[in-house]
């Protein structure tokens, strides 16, 4: 049998019946996507296309707005072949103490005491390493790669290359930011909204 689109199961669709999240249904260029209500905090699945000139490719994203009690910013990144060459050439990568994480990840921060602080939790640690693309930051653009926020308006955000079409995969996404939420919260680095 063939697999038409009404056959095809919504990956979204099927995200917010686990979750108890709210589906939206994507309109012109933007794709459905999934809301949870966590806490006072919302937090959105979606994917998006990213454009460079005639090509495109497809991206998964999760993006939470916060509220930083300070200026508490970073980045964290699987370590790959064009990482290895930023850090032979100087670039930031923060050593927190754990070999094997230090060593599958880069690791920029602006605060070196809060970031180990954060990836002290050995729980947020392990749900990082397991997951197979990572690209975790505080970013003060919507959505990633759109407009500028206003000022003081931030968003802990994720973003992976292709459309993640695994359940489990977005489940152990949604744990990790709950887990980083938590953490972030207890630490005083952000607010609850």
């Amino acid at each position: 049998m063939t697999n038409t689109s009404k056959d095809k199961i919504n990956i979204w669709k099927e995200f917010a019946k686990q979750t108890n999240g709210t589906f939206k249904e994507g309109y012109f260029w933007n794709s459905d996507s999934v809301e949870i209500e966590y806490e006072n905090w919302k937090i959105v699945f979606d994917n998006y296309t990213l454009w460079s000139g005639k090509y495109s490719t497809e991206m998964t994203r999760v993006i939470v707005p916060i509220t930083l009690q300070d200026n508490f910013r970073f980045e964290i990144y699987k370590e790959g072949f064009i990482r290895k060459i930023e850090k032979f050439f100087g670039a930031q990568d923060i050593e927190i103490g754990y070999a094997d994480f230090d060593k599958a990840f880069t690791i920029k921060s602006n605060n070196e005491f809060k970031i180990k602080t954060l990836l002290k939790n050995s729980d947020i640690r392990n749900s990082i390493s397991n997951q197979k693309d990572v690209n975790i930051q505080i970013s003060d653009q919507k959505g990633i790669w759109e407009e500028k926020l206003p000022k003081d308006k931030f968003e802990l955000s994720y973003f992976s290359d292709g459309e993640i079409l695994d359940l489990n995969i977005l489940n152990d996404l949604l744990e990790l930011f709950k887990l980083i939420l938590n953490e972030m919260f207890e630490m005083n680095v952000i607010a609850v909204k």
